[in-house]
């Protein structure tokens, strides 16, 4: 009996002594800690996964594994700079395999540092040659930094080599896009597009026929681009799909079309893009805090790693958000200084408020004029001339002989490849000559339907270069509140207005409405009063007639009508919060006026 007891208890103490000595063995090996991290990782306890891998690579120094997880992770929680780090750690300890050397140049090129991004992917070029994925993302950095025709080259002869690609198919589409090519771009987005569809991949096709849809409303081919816009969002109801057909619509001036489009993109976009498109249609409509919300928010996120599947760099992004903050900045100013005040203190802060907006602006503009020279030098280094001279006539405006000499050289470029952009070329020359009979003749050379936007911009660079009150000039005001009210205030522009002012039944008097006049003057309308019962005269520079009803001391309703048509434009209601005459007729204007010129 004493035996046996014995006995057991020499097992245990074995047992005791034997399993802490091979669970330690079997947590010390590598293969244990990739296990414990990876199972972490997939039930997401993050921090416990990040532990385990940083145990694990001190005790495993040499081994590339765990940094390879540890990258994957960071990598899959976009943070592209650490997972670099790792990736770029595993390499030092020998990993050369092609996953590792891609992630590499993948985390370059999600840091938007293209030329590192493309050193790997020449680097696995040359140790795996048959890499068709790699053929690809290296032909589309070469685009990203205008090495147009190094991509035209190896995406060819790696059709020649290993026969037909759809992805190899779009990028050569978008390349010769960028080559201003529209015949070979649009032939092979369509080969792109049937290959895609032939293969079962109906949202590859989607993102072709929108490419297809960008290529032609580049050449101006409106028509067939909303065309492809449609086929595009059908295949797959992707953002992109309804931003260019936003775009469309707003070429048309069609506010609420396109407002509508930007909103589907939206809710459907993980990148800024439409945020961009957003501020854009804003600023042209008049909402400007609105559109300053949208650029400023774009300007100072710290996420740019979306631009990486996009034909766009960091400088091109900064150019477009510095243009558009200036013309938004320079707007408000306008506004600001327009607004109807009440007395010397309220005029002075206006006066004050604008002045900060106008130095915003310049601001702004100084740093887009920088950007479009640095994008100008980088089109020029790899012989893209057409967009070099344009950007360095973006830079230049303020210098009209430089500016002049690099639009012409863009101009006789691009006419020979699209004979339709003579005419914007014409209304940008015109802007540089102040020249009123140039920018008249150009507006009948746009399509009245789908270049809506053309004729705005040119009614509004014409309108200062006419005479103060001339007919013309007002006439000009006229035509380009029919097509966008919400551009008026913003350039400096007031509608000219018949002014008729209703009192309440049995009042005989009003000591606010002397005053409404000199306060629509401050917002640049030329005004004229006619009485209740007085005919407006016969002048067809005052086409529109703002009718006031006075309900009480602080509230009124108000109309305005298109005389020629016989036509309600908008009406509504506006309030004053009190105080002196003078403040409460300021108050009733200046909520007249913003739905007036806020139609949208």
């Amino acid at each position: 009996m004493f035996i046996k007891v014995y006995k057991s208890i020499f097992f245990l103490l074995l047992l005791i002594v034997i399993i802490p000595l091979a669970v330690s063995q079997e947590e010390s090996t590598l293969e244990w800690y990739y296990e414990q991290a990876s199972e972490a990782i997939a039930n997401e306890y993050y921090e416990r996964a990040t532990r385990y891998i940083e145990e694990g690579k001190k005790k495993f120094p040499d081994s590339s594994r765990l940094n390879l997880l540890l990258g994957d992770l960071y990598y899959d929680k976009e943070l592209y700079k650490l997972a670099l780090e790792e990736y770029l750690e595993a390499e030092k300890k020998g990993e050369q395999d092609y996953y590792a050397l891609n992630q590499i140049s993948r985390s370059y090129g999600k840091l938007n540092l293209e030329q590192e991004s493309i050193d790997y992917l020449e680097q696995i070029l040359s140790i795996y040659p048959d890499s068709i994925t790699s053929i690809d993302d290296l032909a589309w950095m070469y685009f990203k930094t205008h090495q147009l025709e190094k991509g035209e080259e190896i995406i060819l002869q790696a059709l020649e080599e290993h026969g037909e690609d759809h992805g190899l198919f779009m990028t050569l589409g978008t390349i010769y896009s960028g080559l201003y090519n529209y015949e070979q771009a649009k032939h092979f987005y369509k080969k792109s597009i049937e290959r895609a569809m032939a293969e079962g991949d109906d949202y590859f096709a989607s993102i072709a026929y929108y490419n297809l849809s960008l290529l032609e409303h580049n050449f101006y081919q409106y028509n067939s681009s909303l065309r492809y816009t449609e086929e595009s969002i059908a295949m797959a109801d992707r953002a992109p799909g309804h931003l260019a057909r936003g775009e469309l619509y707003q070429s048309r001036m069609n506010f609420d079309l396109a407002q509508a489009e930007y909103q589907k993109a939206l809710a459907r976009d993980t990148t800024p893009l439409t945020k961009v498109n957003l501020a854009i249609l804003y600023q042209k409509f008049g909402r400007l805090e609105l559109a300053r919300k949208f650029a400023e928010e774009v300007l100072h996120s710290p996420e740019l790693s979306w631009m990486y599947y996009y034909g766009i760099d960091l400088d091109r992004h900064y150019k477009d958000i510095h243009e558009i903050l200036s013309d938004i900045y320079l707007g408000l100013s306008r506004v600001e200084v327009m607004k109807p005040a009440a007395g010397l203190p309220a005029w002075i802060k206006s006066v004050f408020k604008g002045l900060k907006y106008r130095l915003f602006a310049y601001y702004h503009k100084q740093k887009f004029k920088v950007y479009s020279l640095q994008v100008g030098r980088a089109y020029l280094a790899e012989g893209n001339l057409l967009d070099a001279c344009l950007e360095f006539f973006h830079g230049n405006e303020s210098y009209r002989q430089i500016a002049l000499k690099y639009l012409f050289k863009a101009r006789d470029i691009e006419t020979r490849l699209a004979s339709h952009s003579e005419v914007f070329y014409y209304q940008d020359e015109a802007k540089l000559r102040r020249s009123p009979e140039m920018l008249k003749k150009c507006l009948a050379g746009f399509d009245p339907f789908w270049e809506k936007e053309a004729i705005a911009r040119g009614l509004r660079l014409l309108i200062p270069l006419l005479p103060g009150d001339s007919e013309e000039r007002l006439l000009a005001i006229n035509q380009l509140y029919e097509i966008n009210p919400g551009a008026l205030l913003q350039h400096g522009f007031g509608l000219p207005l018949l002014l008729r002012v209703s009192l309440p039944e049995g009042q005989e008097r009003d000591s606010r409405i002397p005053r409404f006049s000199s306060l629509l003057k401050r917002a640049g309308s030329l005004v004229s009063v006619v009485t209740r019962n007085q005919s407006g005269p016969a002048d067809n520079k005052y086409r529109y007639e703002l009718w006031i009803q006075l309900e009480d001391k602080n509230n009124a309703r108000f109309k305005l009508t298109d005389i020629s048509r016989s036509q309600i434009v908008v009406q509504g209601s506006a309030a004053s919060e009190g105080g002196s005459a003078g403040k409460r007729a300021a108050e009733l204007i200046e909520g007249i006026i913003e739905q007036i010129y806020k139609l949208h």
